[in-house]
């Protein structure tokens, strides 16, 4: 009698702590104009980086459960329009938090992570908090946490990510993915309206060269990011382009004094590979041929097929550019 009475206890444990509220992120976003999805078609690379080393499926999400982008819709279509030009990949691209689950997302080379911003599979907590109760936001919150460990998992045991702009706008509460995308969001001082002149901070490096060649600075008018001083460090990651603060417009707000604003890097995470960019708020960088380049490099490199140094740039000696 005790035993059976035991096992009904440990039964209405599993029960209570199981979720018993669902969340699916769903968004009214507007339809990608047919001007602008012609723009991206005529810019599509035809070729990718380095041939596959066999068929690739990464997996697109951009939900969001703060700030939201108004290209994310023509992001989603140019991301996976991008690897069918190629030939590089095929692309799913879903927010259902069902992806996330462990057995799931081994069945993807590479997450990206499209213009992600808060806890991205929460509900928006100024909109939506009040149809929640106390217990019921509590179990989504424990869901989300529980599904960023797979995907930390997921990158440690040989995975890949990929972060495009506000994916470092995300998770602030969960150290490990702070140093798995490899920094934080600490504001935009460039907006989307100024003109940025980008570094190429390393040359010869194997996602760089096949896309800028001889190229050693270019300018954009973008958004573009700077970083908390934690956990942001180039002890860790390799940094590819950075800001030129001189030749860009001058804006304030600017808090490093370091003076290193990074735009792009890679890292090694465990047996995983990440790479992240700050490129892509504005909806003409999504027809931009060089960034298309910059995408489909650091996607090939996430998917194990671009051979890449991961070296932190703190441990090597850079040329004089």
């Amino acid at each position: 009698m005790k035993r059976s009475l035991c096992l009904l206890s440990l039964a209405a444990f599993v029960a209570s702590s199981s979720l018993a509220v669902d969340f699916t992120p769903v968004f009214n976003d507007k339809p990608v104009p047919k001007k602008m999805a012609n723009k991206v078609r005529k810019a599509l690379p035809q070729v990718p980086i380095v041939e596959p080393q066999s068929k690739r499926r990464i997996l697109v999400v951009s939900s969001t459960a703060g700030f939201r982008h108004k290209s994310i819709p023509l992001g989603k279509l140019t991301i996976a329009q991008l690897g069918e030009a190629s030939g590089a990949y095929e692309a799913v691209v879903s927010d259902d938090p069902a992806n996330f689950e462990a057995d799931v997302l081994k069945t993807f080379d590479t997450v990206l992570l499209l213009n992600t911003t808060q806890d991205f599979f929460m509900p928006h907590f100024k909109n939506e908090r009040i149809n929640y109760t106390d217990e019921e936001w509590a179990q989504l919150q424990q869901r989300h946490d529980r599904l960023i460990d797979n995907l930390i998992a997921y990158v440690e045991q040989g995975g890949g990510l990929v972060g495009i702009h506000s994916a470092t706008d995300c998770c602030y509460k969960h150290k490990a993915y702070g140093e798995t995308i490899g920094a934080y969001f600490d504001g935009h001082p460039w907006n989307a309206k100024n003109t940025v002149t980008v570094v190429v901070e390393d040359p010869e490096h194997e996602i760089i060269k096949p896309v800028f060649g001889d190229t050693r600075d270019f300018e954009l008018i973008e958004e573009i990011y700077q970083f908390r001083p934690e956990p942001y460090t180039r002890e860790r990651l390799r940094i590819l382009l950075n800001i030129d603060t001189e030749r860009s417009d001058k804006v304030k707000g600017l808090k490093r004094e370091d003076n290193d604003y990074a735009v792009a890097w890679v890292q090694k995470v465990g047996q995983g590979r990440v790479f992240y960019t700050s490129i892509g708020h504005n909806e003409h960088i999504y027809w931009n041929k060089l960034m298309l380049n910059h995408y489909l490099a650091g996607i090939q490199f996430a998917c194990g097929d671009l051979v890449a140094d991961t070296t932190p740039s703190a441990q090597i000696s850079m040329p004089n550019l």
